[in-house]
């Protein structure tokens, strides 16, 4: 009777063990978010753009810029809330020289204020210089990963002519229950799947398996964010 109650609780320590990794993998992505594969929008985290002088200490950060010689726009993508120890600053686009703007990016990231880590923390930071230096926040874009081509698939077929008919409409009715299938993928820097779930069933099993083997094997570019790649849920609808 010891025996079998040791066994039982190792394998409820197995089981609970595997769920939180599970979850800590379905949790393993670098933006927060499930994004339509092959579209690109506005990132929509942050709920809010916070106030500037909330993220960096503004005025002494203007007259910085201007010392270095900032005179025209450069736009910089921000992570305050970024873990690790790599640079929280980096530049999007540019119209000063290359030093100018590391310069600059090296001056906004001893600007930033303390933040706690925060995945939803990644916005830019606009900067333009007309009559005079104007800053502002804006949202980043995000790139979904885009599948590339399907592999061909031929079919051949062997019917009576009386049954063209009804082949036909099953092939259709196949066809739009195909689209009514959504998948989610968690894809790598790399663009390679990491988890697959299944959001949405046609009902058909068969027909499910079919497309989530055609998902897995197209090959996809990694999704980007201010074009930087980053791990991150995708949503495919049927094998689009």
């Amino acid at each position: 009777m010891t025996t079998i109650r040791f066994t039982t609780c190792l394998l409820a320590i197995a089981a609970s063990s595997s769920g939180l990794a599970a979850q800590e993998l379905l949790s393993h992505a670098d933006i927060p978010g499930v994004f339509r594969a092959g579209e690109c929008h506005e990132a929509p985290f942050p709920a809010q753009l916070p106030a500037l002088d909330s993220v960096v200490d503004s005025a002494s950060l203007a007259g910085g810029l201007q010392a270095l010689g900032v005179n025209k726009r450069v736009v910089f993508q921000l992570r305050p809330g970024g873990s690790g120890p790599g640079p929280h600053v980096r530049v999007v686009e540019k119209k000063v020289s290359d030093q100018i703007a590391d310069s600059s990016a090296r001056l906004v990231e001893a600007m930033l204020r303390p933040m706690p880590p925060d995945s939803s923390r990644i916005f830019r930071l606009h900067i333009e210089m007309d009559h005079a230096l104007t800053m502002r926040l804006e949202r980043s874009r995000v790139c979904a990963a885009n599948p590339g081509p399907k592999n061909p698939e031929t079919q051949t077929v062997r019917m009576q002519t009386d049954s063209a008919a009804d082949s036909r409409r099953a092939f259709e009715d196949a066809s739009v229950r195909r689209r009514t299938i959504v998948a989610r993928l968690l894809l790598d820097t790399y663009g390679q799947i990491v988890l697959m779930q299944l959001v949405r069933s046609s009902g058909d099993r068969g027909l499910d398996d079919q497309v989530k083997a055609a998902i897995r094997e197209r090959v996809y570019t990694p999704t980007t964010i201010d074009g930087v790649t980053v791990a991150a849920w995708v949503e495919m609808r049927g094998d689009q």
